[in-house]
């Protein structure tokens, strides 16, 4: 894993010291080398971070690296073919790069080093734009192709890996982070991102809390010609459902059990040591199955403990790792102090609100100390329908007849922020359903109901809130249509919003922070279209993931493939209550700067409302801390 940044202006330079700035906010992306390209006509010059020149430049490119294959100083980046025509800065890993490799070798082309970054340059010599195709992996990167003078900017088809850019038709910057690019653009919050973020708990692409500055979404390609100054955009991949495929169960349990045990397998390419990230549950306890059965002996797995019952899962974890003779170590949460709330919201790209981030951002942090690869459990569930809402939503599928609800009356109401109350979840169900059936099922974890941003934001801020819906979050929504399944398309909807930039997210940003490179063997593009293809039965049949359950009884006892999901969720309800000091000093009229948006003395009387116990508003004081704490950090 890698951090990468490019600038790109007919108008401005960027100086040393800017570029330095955006080195250096990437670096934990890659500790372990730095450096940049410059290019200035037709010449061009490399130079490590260590040793660059002073001066000023028009484009540039630049990357801090994280060493896991070829850990030799040819694997520095950026990189570029043999004529200096073709460079790029890459940020991930492409599993089949030595099959690509050869193919290459056998067309003539001659490498350099042993990269999987060195493929895509030749792989682009040979074919175009097309090389894209041939990538089974997880990647984020930019080709400059000097000869067309273009810039090429492509993101993976699910979205592992981030990518931002900035383009104000005269300059164009990217990066892996947002940090990257603060002091280089306006900083200017973006209002809509602002909402969507305290409505969902995240901003879901092309959207980022900068105005002005946008994600590359999962599966697209960005081209910008540099001298007409264009920019094109192209989906290379959508998640297919249809045709469906005609395999018997059987036929189709042996080809996904061969399809995620070579996923898996692939995923263990590394030159430097690997683990599992071990809850316990299905998916994790899955991996560490098939690295078994693919022979691999020495495994590390890793696993967090909480102290309260019904949130604790490590002694299923411990139960997996008996089992294979895993190397476990087992981590707590140390004490949530002021000083580790702030390095927590500091990892943070952009405000992000799931409460989990807290425990993956620590178990992150004590795994570093251990690996530099971890393999993760994320996606199962969504591509296998394995969450509960989905069947719960199917069930409730008679409410798309229903026209969407007019919530004027609802302004008239006087603000509740107890959802479990009559009157909050008399305001939770109208809201839903205001969006409809499927934009309902957004809101399925709201952080912020319209009535609490109603009770707690300042008011100028709160009626200029713009009101959104399924179709502006997700490009060409009437497409799920043709989907007659109705989990389906909930898993669809999923794919497009709450697997990349929601659960994808949280694990990348957790892991980058601490130097630890972070594989998805259930999300390989392959193993989503196999999945897609099946009949809904084989996945959804008795709770979903019925296929994955079928092939597990070959692995692991039944008693923890079929046991009750619990899910990653901390007692930060609990936390909060034991620390509300730690409240009212982060929610302190001396250093509070989010007095644009939000009405401190109305924080203080949620958290004063929070003592209660039947209210529990844990989720949303952590939205207002997350926000409050990144625009202290930042200077939005």
């Amino acid at each position: 894993m890698c951090g990468i940044f490019g600038f790109f202006s007919s108008e401005r330079k960027i100086t040393k010291t800017e570029l330095q700035l955006s080195l250096d906010a990437q670096r934990h992306r890659g500790p372990d080398n730095a450096g940049a390209a410059f290019f200035n006509g037709t010449s061009n010059g490399y130079s490590p971070a260590a040793s660059m020149p002073d001066g000023e430049w028009h484009s540039v490119l630049a990357h801090t690296r994280l060493s896991i294959i070829d850990l030799s100083d040819a694997a520095n980046q950026p990189m570029s073919s043999e004529d200096g025509s073709v460079w790029i800065v890459y940020n991930g890993e492409i599993y089949n790069f030595r099959d690509i490799r050869k193919d290459l070798l056998q067309r003539g082309h001659t490498f350099q080093s042993a990269t999987d970054s060195e493929v895509i340059i030749h792989g682009y010599e040979e074919w175009g734009r097309d090389v894209i195709n041939h990538l089974r992996g997880m990647f984020a990167f930019c080709l400059f192709d000097r000869k067309r003078n273009k810039i090429l900017l492509v993101r993976d088809r699910l979205g592992v890996k981030p990518l931002k850019y900035y383009y104000d038709g005269r300059t164009f910057i990217f990066a892996s982070e947002l940090k990257a690019l603060m002091h280089l653009i306006p900083r200017r919050m973006d209002t809509d991102s602002l909402n969507r973020f305290l409505t969902l708990k995240y901003i879901p692409s092309p959207n980022t809390i900068i105005e002005g500055v946008r994600k590359l979404s999962p599966s697209e390609l960005l081209e910008l010609d540099m001298k007409s100054g264009s920019l094109q955009k192209v989906r290379y991949w959508e998640p297919e459902f249809y045709p469906k495929s005609e395999l018997s169960f059987a036929e189709a349990k042996e080809r996904f059990n061969a399809l995620l045990s070579e996923s898996v397998f692939m995923r263990t390419v590394s030159d430097v040591p690997i683990g599992v990230y071990l809850s316990g549950g299905m998916d994790s306890s899955a991996i560490v199955a098939y690295l078994k059965s693919n022979g691999i002996d020495d495994i590390n797995t890793f696993t967090i403990k909480f102290d309260r019952p019904g949130y604790d899962e490590s002694e299923y974890a411990r139960i997996v790792a008996n089992r294979f003779n895993t190397r476990h170590r087992e981590f707590r949460i140390p004490e949530l102090t002021f000083d580790e709330l702030q390095n927590i919201i500091d990892s943070l790209d952009e405000p992000f609100g799931d409460p989990s981030y807290i425990p993956t951002y620590f178990l992150s942090r004590m795994t570093s100390d251990h690996v530099k690869v971890v393999l993760s459990g994320d996606g199962g569930d969504e591509i296998l329908g394995g969450y509960k809402r989905y069947h719960i939503y199917s069930r409730a599928k008679i409410l798309d007849c229903l026209p969407p609800m007019d919530l004027g009356f609802m302004n008239k109401l006087p603000p509740e922020i107890n959802k479990k109350s009559f009157v909050g979840k008399f305001q939770k169900i109208a809201e839903a359903l205001s969006l409809g059936y499927w934009g309902a099922y957004l809101l399925r974890f709201n952080g912020m109901s319209g009535s609490f941003k109603r009770f707690v934001m300042n008011q100028d801020m709160y009626n200029s809130l713009n009101r959104f819906s399924i179709g502006d979050l997700i490009h060409n929504f009437d497409e799920s249509e043709k989907i007659e399944n109705t989990i389906e398309r909930l898993v669809w909807i999923d794919l497009h919003t709450y697997l990349p930039d929601y659960i994808l997210t949280k694990t990348d940003m957790a892991l980058m922070a601490h130097s630890v490179e972070g594989r998805n063997p259930l999300v390989d593009y392959r193993l989503v279209e196999m999945a897609n293809s099946l009949k809904p039965e084989y996945k959804f049949k008795n709770g979903g993931k019925h296929i994955l359950k079928k092939i597990l009884e070959d692995y692991l006892p039944k008693d923890l493939i079929y046991r009750k999901k619990m899910g990653f969720s901390p007692p930060i309800k609990y936390w909060f209550r034991e620390n509300v000091p730690l409240m009212h000093e982060i929610f302190s009229g001396s250093s509070f700067v989010s007095q644009d948006v939000f009405d401190l003395k109305r924080i203080h009387q949620v958290i004063d409302k929070f003592q209660r116990p039947e209210v529990n508003v844990s989720e949303q004081l952590w939205l207002m801390m997350v926000l409050e704490l990144w625009r202290r950090k930042y200077k939005v």
